[in-house]
């Protein structure tokens, strides 16, 4: 979690990540490579019993329990997991932030770079919803675009967010509450 730092006054309204469907679909190739290792036998048997008369010695060597095999599945298994873990924490350490000033967008883009951005809530002038496709239909989930104007024109898109619609809702009731209160009511006189 990253040690943020609010303004004084300031307050979290919701703090958000992907939904839990997204990890787990970028985590199914990895549970099909942490397998494949348990196919190398079976497939050196075939490969044997296609020439019966001819001894290949090298598949003999392909099975667990060989010192060899098993040091190079390890390596293999080492790396398989190392790229799951990598998914998992990138699922893990990207979050957006909506407090009652600003959006707040953290982006771990790999293990050691981590990127750190905000949009101001008194800028923003569109806010979107994108949920396309069956799944994110069935499962609730899309994304939410923001975006603002001003000197550098920025945007931040939260992709994959549950409830996108919510999310949208919410901004937009945050926008109307900070532009109510920062704009002077009419005063009453006499004309």
């Amino acid at each position: 979690m990253v040690d943020l730092k609010l303004q004084p006054g300031e307050r979290i309204l919701i703090s958000l990540r992907k939904h839990p469907l997204i990890v787990i679909g970028q985590l199914i190739p990895f549970a099909i490579l942490d397998y494949l290792p348990y196919l190398l036998p079976k497939f050196a048997e075939y490969v044997q019993s296609m020439n019966p008369n001819t001894a290949i010695p090298y598949l003999a060597g392909i099975t667990f329990g060989n010192p060899w095999f098993d040091f190079i599945v390890g390596i293999y298994w080492l790396f398989v997991w190392m790229g799951a873990f990598g998914v998992f924490t990138n699922y893990f350490l990207d979050q957006w932030i909506v407090t009652n000033e600003r959006i707040i967008d953290i982006n771990q883009i790999d293990f050691w770079n981590r990127e750190i951005s905000s949009l101001f809530l008194s800028r923003i002038q569109n806010v979107e919803t994108e949920i396309d496709g069956f799944f994110h239909t069935l499962f609730g989930f899309g994304t939410v675009s923001v975006e603002s104007a001003g000197a550098e024109i920025g945007r931040v898109k939260m992709k994959g967010l549950s409830r996108p619609n919510h999310v949208r809702d919410l901004i937009l009731k945050e926008i109307a509450k900070f532009h109510g209160e920062h704009t002077a009511p009419p005063k009453k006189g006499l004309f």
